[in-house]
Order: structure tokens, then C-alpha cells, then sequence
């Protein structure tokens, strides 16, 4: 029983660290980020339907293909990747 106890009291004292941190995380933007981030296209962001990214490496006899789609609007993300060795 006393094991339980000391448990319990070290998830408190956790609990009791982590809760106040996330709230001072919870703050507002500065005006410079926010400015940043207009810049940038941030307002935009609604109209954009996909983004694609594709990582191709060709080392020697490794090849390595990856190609990542996110679609922020249904939130879906998709990968395809291979990753293949060239005997010569």
C-alpha cells in the first residue's frame, strides 16, 4: 500500500510541473512571428489543396525514392517510398 501512495504522489508532483508549463506555453504570437507568417502566405494557407514532397537519393548502388502528400483540407497523408540496391 505504501508503494501505491508514493506512486500517486509522484504523479501529482509531475502532473503539478507539467500543467503550469503548458499553460505559460499558451500565450500569444508576437506581432513579429504574426508578420512572418503573412508574409509568407499564411492568410493562403485555406486555399491549398496538397503539398508534395519527394527525397531522391542515388549513392553508388543505393538508390533511395520517398514521397510524402499531405492534403491539410481532409487531413490525409500518404508516403511511397523504395529503397533498392543496384547490383553492377
Amino acid at each position: 500500500m505504501r508503494n501505491a501512495s508514493r506512486i500517486t504522489m509522484i504523479r501529482l508532483l509531475v502532473l503539478g510541473v507539467l500543467v503550469p508549463a503548458a499553460i505559460s506555453w499558451a500565450q500569444d504570437r508576437s506581432p513579429i512571428a504574426e508578420q512572418i507568417a503573412k508574409t509568407y502566405g499564411l492568410d493562403s494557407f485555406g486555399q491549398i489543396e496538397a503539398i508534395r514532397y519527394t527525397f531522391n537519393l542515388d549513392f553508388g548502388k543505393l538508390k533511395v525514392s520517398h514521397t510524402w502528400v499531405w492534403e491539410p483540407k481532409t487531413d490525409q497523408t500518404s508516403y511511397e517510398g523504395k529503397t533498392r540496391r543496384v547490383s553492377q
